[in-house]
């Protein structure tokens, strides 16, 4: 999948990503992910995540699912004049997530997480669109 968002903290970076969702059985489902926060004021950063979904399908067309799991972010803040400072953190995500199944292979989808991180904690809001092979 690829999914293109907003993450909302002290500075606002724009997001681009991409997932790989593995299905476990029908409802349950690993998501592995990396996600860019695009350079704003100076702020950019790499985030590795690992969430786990559980999905309620409402309807062959809908599904919604809470997620949990896993964050390890790669912060870099730029100053300018050869300044610069990186900070590694890890950190717990929880969340909610809504997909329409469009055809039996591409899903269409808004996702709302939490990153707890210490010193970083923030909310991201992405939309996704998914191809299943």
């Amino acid at each position: 999948g690829f999914n293109l968002g907003y993450n909302f903290n002290d500075v606002g970076n724009a997001t681009i990503g991409i997932d790989y969702r593995y299905c476990v059985t029908d409802a349950f489902r690993l998501t592995p992910s990396i996600t860019h926060l695009v350079k704003n004021d100076g702020l950019s950063a790499w985030a590795i995540d690992m969430n786990a979904h559980y999905v309620f399908k409402l309807s062959e067309m809908f599904g919604f699912y809470p997620l949990a799991g896993l964050s390890l972010s790669f912060w870099n803040w730029d100053a300018g004049h050869g300044l610069s400072h990186n900070e590694t953190r890890l950190g717990a995500n929880i969340g909610l997530g809504g997909e329409v199944y469009a055809t039996d292979n591409l899903s269409i989808g808004l996702e709302v997480k939490y990153n707890i991180i210490k010193d970083f904690d923030q909310a991201m809001l992405g939309v996704r669109v998914g191809y299943s092979f």
